[in-house]
């Protein structure tokens, strides 16, 4: 027989769905989480969306499966944290934490002993990741980010199989036009991955805006992945034009503060030496060229004028 879950201190029985604030551990930080306890056995899928408080689509799509998922139509379990960044979310801010001005993104596993967002990544770790049979980290462009959808899936892990069976999943993201096999250690699904738990991470939309379009694109995406899962009924599709596998890329932040100046457009190909943006400073001094190392094409932009030293600014692969 079916038993009852349990996750944030909300425990729901089989056939049902419960929703309410999960606190993390000695904090007064609570985030929103909806439990769905299907009515038949199943995995366990693990969402988050908000991270960054400024990535509407994913956040919104969150929303609306929370309320619209039916715990009698699923074989198993899921999970929803909608938005992690409850406190980005409501500032309309991006990136950040503002109780601590950390990305939360960057600091998985977590720390039980850090600051509150060290500890935000420690539970959403060991007290959901750790719990579950898959995961899944929403994003999208920031409030002045632009991208093409695209997906990531974790190549660095002891666990092969692991990797495997995310790299099949990913194959499943209907919109995706890229498909990123990531090498870096940090970021919720990679550490997720690298504890031997399947993930992937999606990304749609940006500058601060969201459409019910997009929505409707990523709740395709994420049902489609539930089909794969054998959680959602009836048969997982594959897209009818597989995304073009990334294999290698370069993610550049800001080494100065300035004016931005990207000098390629988004999904432009380039070539190597060739320069994909400039920062000036207030007066018009230019103060650095940032040139492609290769020959690829443009993956992510911000889009504001304005930057600072250590923000993201441009990615490109191949």
């Amino acid at each position: 027989m079916k038993e009852s879950i349990t996750f944030g201190g909300i425990t729901v029985e089989p056939g049902a769905k419960k929703s309410g604030l999960a606190k993390v551990l000695d904090t007064d930080y609570s985030f929103p989480i909806t439990v769905i306890n299907g009515a038949k056995e199943g995995k366990t899928l693990l969402l988050t969306a908000g991270i960054h408080g400024g990535e509407y689509p994913c956040i919104e799509t969150a929303f609306e499966l929370a309320e619209e998922l039916n715990p009698a139509e699923l074989s198993g379990q899921v999970v929803i944290i909608h938005p992690v960044n409850i406190e980005a979310y409501f500032a309309r801010i991006s990136y950040i934490l503002p109780s601590d001005q950390k990305n939360i993104n960057r600091l998985f596993p977590g720390d039980k002993n850090g600051s509150i967002g060290d500890k935000i990544a420690y539970v959403i770790t060991y007290e959901y990741q750790m719990k579950s049979d898959f995961y899944i980290d929403m994003h999208g462009g920031d409030i002045h980010e632009t991208l093409p959808p695209y997906v990531y899936n974790p190549g660095i892990g002891d666990n092969k199989e692991c990797l495997a069976y995310a790299e099949e999943a990913a194959k499943h993201v209907l919109s995706a036009k890229y498909r990123v096999r990531s090498v870096a250690t940090t970021g919720a699904y990679n550490s997720c991955a690298i504890l031997g738990v399947p993930s992937l991470l999606l990304e749609q939309g940006g500058r601060g805006l969201w459409s019910k379009k997009e929505v409707n694109v990523y709740k395709a995406d994420i049902i489609n992945i539930m089909k794969f899962l054998k959680i959602y009924p009836g048969e997982a599709k594959l897209p009818e034009k597989p995304a073009k596998l990334i294999t290698k890329a370069e993610y550049l932040d800001s080494t100065c503060s300035g004016r931005w100046y990207p000098m390629a457009g988004l999904e432009e190909k380039v070539k190597a030496g060739q320069v994909i943006g400039i920062i000036k400073d207030i007066f018009g001094k230019t103060l650095c060229e940032v040139k492609a190392k290769y020959d690829s094409i443009i993956l992510f932009e911000t889009v504001s004028l304005a930057i600072n030293e250590g923000d993201p600014i441009i990615t490109y692969g191949i």
